[in-house]
């Protein structure tokens, strides 16, 4: 019996300590000062000057900026992703700037994001209180009430393009974008 509490209490600390990644928004997983960089956004993204903070922003903030550009990319940027079809922002940012295509990274979970702030570009992450909690039902409503497909419907492609504010085509794999422009 008394083993029995011991290894009770044993696997509690353990579950306790542990931190499952990429569930939720990982947001109450950053630290204080990490979340005094965090900034719930109201303005036009397109006036976003401070590039050592993640702005929070709305469906409706990413289709003003669409609306006024020619060509906009939107990533659906997972920071610790490692798949051949995740791509460094810096990276991404670069070829399409020579393509004459403007890029909105938008990130869909907190974890490891600090780590590609203040690259040039505003890091903006989706603002998550009008849906949910859990990230896939976060993202999919998010880029539903964007592009009208939830990932599932374009094989979880992570660039989003737009022409004179209108979807085009979502791509998985970066190296495909501008040859649709």
């Amino acid at each position: 019996m008394k083993r029995n509490i011991i290894l009770i209490f044993l696997i509690s600390l353990v579950l306790n300590s542990c931190q499952i990644s990429g569930l939720t928004s990982g947001y109450s997983h950053l630290s204080r000062q990490q979340k005094t960089k965090v900034i719930d956004y109201k303005g036009n993204i397109e006036d976003i000057t401070d590039n050592t903070k993640i702005y929070t922003i709305t469906v409706k903030q990413v289709k003003d900026y669409i609306l006024s550009h020619e060509k906009v990319l939107v990533y659906n940027y997972t920071p610790y992703c490692k798949s051949q079809y995740c791509c460094s922002p810096n990276l991404l940012v670069s070829l399409c700037e020579r393509q004459g295509i403007k890029v909105l990274v938008i990130a869909n979970v907190y974890d490891d994001i600090f780590k590609r702030i203040n690259n040039g570009f505003p890091l903006l992450m989706i603002n998550t209180k009008p849906y949910s909690k859990w990230r896939w039902k976060y993202t999919d409503r998010f880029y539903y009430d964007l592009i009208g497909y939830i990932g599932k419907d374009i094989d979880y492609a992570s660039f989003h393009y737009f022409i004179n504010g209108t979807y085009i085509k979502s791509f998985k794999d970066f190296k495909d974008i501008g040859q649709e422009s």
